[in-house]
Formats: C-alpha cells, structure tokens, sequence
C-alpha cells in the first residue's frame, strides 16, 4: 500500500478535479470527472450508486484516478488501486464537498456513497 505525499494530499483538499477509471462488465474502461478530496492518506470520491462508477466498483473495485491541479493540468498525479464503498456519512460528504467546489448545499441524487482508493500505485508528476 502506498500513501500520498503532503503535496498530493493539498491537491486532493483544494478546488480540483480528477478522472476516474472503472472498469465496465465488458472489460472496457469508462471514466468520469469527480469532485476529489482525501481522509489524510487515501484518494476520497463521492458517487452514486446508481451511476456507472458506483456499480462498476462494487462488481470490480480495480480504479484508477487522476488527480490534476486546476491552475496547472501538466501537475498531476495519478493513484492505482482498489476502492472501498461505504454509505454511512455519504450525504454529509457530498454537501461539503459542493461547498468547497461550488458554495452551495448539494441539490440531486441523494443515494450517495464515499469510495476510498486504497493505492496500490502511485504515479507523480511534478506535485511532490
């Protein structure tokens, strides 16, 4: 298991996005940008789990994401590894996470969960 950096860790609390990688039941990978945060060690997302990363990863929780900084998308990094879904204080992460990103309570989907990325691998480029 890997951990992230202090620097990767400021990426994941500040105001950027990230790609997600999941792995359709075709064996084809499908991606979504996500809002991204961090628990202090591990890669934090939130989804639903009617959405296609929701049921991807409870099928297969193989996930990829790419963390790029906002004011500078060539500074980067990106986390292999395998996801863990919890339900339990979904709602809360979602509408603090639409504070940060857009200073508004979250208004849609309510059927929320929190995946934590567990990294198996991680690759950096110029954050650390």
């Amino acid at each position: 298991m890997e951990k992230l950096t202090q620097a990767q860790v400021e990426l994941c609390r500040g105001k950027n996005f990230a790609a997600v990688a999941t792995v359709n039941e075709d064996g084809t990978p499908q991606t979504s940008i996500v809002w991204i945060d961090t628990d202090g060690e591990n890669v934090v997302f939130n989804t639903t789990n009617g959405r296609a990363k929701g049921r991807h990863l409870r099928r297969d929780p193989r996930v990829s994401v790419s963390v790029f900084d906002a004011q500078d998308p060539y500074r980067y990094f990106e986390v292999e590894g395998v996801a863990e879904l919890q339900t339990g204080g979904a709602l809360d992460h979602i509408h603090a996470l639409s504070q940060r990103y857009r200073g508004t309570d979250y208004v849609g989907d309510y059927d929320r969960v929190i995946v934590t990325v567990k990294a198996q691998r991680i690759f950096d480029y110029q954050v650390s």
